[in-house]
């Protein structure tokens, strides 16, 4: 086993964990259809953690051939998929307890810390190709992901809804630029 496939499995297994927690979230928003009032921009957040794991989990392919590796480079590269389970654990809150949830103020309680954590995983991933690859670039895919941390910027400072709004408009955009991408083959 390469230390490449031991990192891999490693990150595969965290993101996996998050992953889960947070389909097992969505399930539970189900289940409770009948007690839950929705927020469009809670949806765009669930949707784009969903996303956010997905895509930080194929972009790291591209380190297939990398070596040799330091502790640095694995602990940044970890960091994005840990960072992400702590976004899905603040996805939605404990529903089993048979009260009713509005989603706008659950996502209100908690869109600092979503956001702030999700600007880590942006700046780690930032950190980890420059690490790795000893190469700052912006363009492309790593253009986008410079345009998401601005775009977090203003939520993690303002509560104001309109702000998260238009956010979460720009970030779908974003992530669907980010998409264009995703068509390129993988290796």
């Amino acid at each position: 086993m390469t230390v490449f496939e031991f990192l891999l499995a490693l990150y595969a297994i965290v993101a996996g964990l998050g992953v889960s927690l947070l389909v097992t979230s969505v399930g539970q928003l189900i289940e409770a259809r009948d007690r839950v009032r929705l927020y469009w921009v809670h949806s765009c957040w669930i949707a784009l953690t969903f996303v956010g794991h997905v895509v930080s989990w194929f972009t790291i392919w591209r380190f297939h051939e990398h070596a040799p590796w330091t502790v640095l480079q694995a602990l940044l590269l970890l960091f994005v998929p840990i960072l992400l389970y702590l976004i899905s654990h603040l996805a939605v809150p404990d529903l089993e307890d048979d009260r009713s949830h509005d989603m706008r103020d659950y996502y209100f309680r908690h869109a600092r810390w979503t956001q702030g954590l999700l600007l880590g995983v942006v700046v780690a991933g930032a950190l980890s190709h420059f690490v790795i690859d000893n190469d700052f670039d912006l363009s492309g895919a790593r253009g986008v992901r410079a345009s998401i941390a601005l775009i977090l910027l203003p939520g993690i400072v303002s509560l104001n809804p309109r702000v998260h709004a238009v956010q979460a408009v720009l970030l779908c955009a974003a992530i669907a630029i980010a998409a264009s991408y995703l068509t390129r083959p993988i290796g």
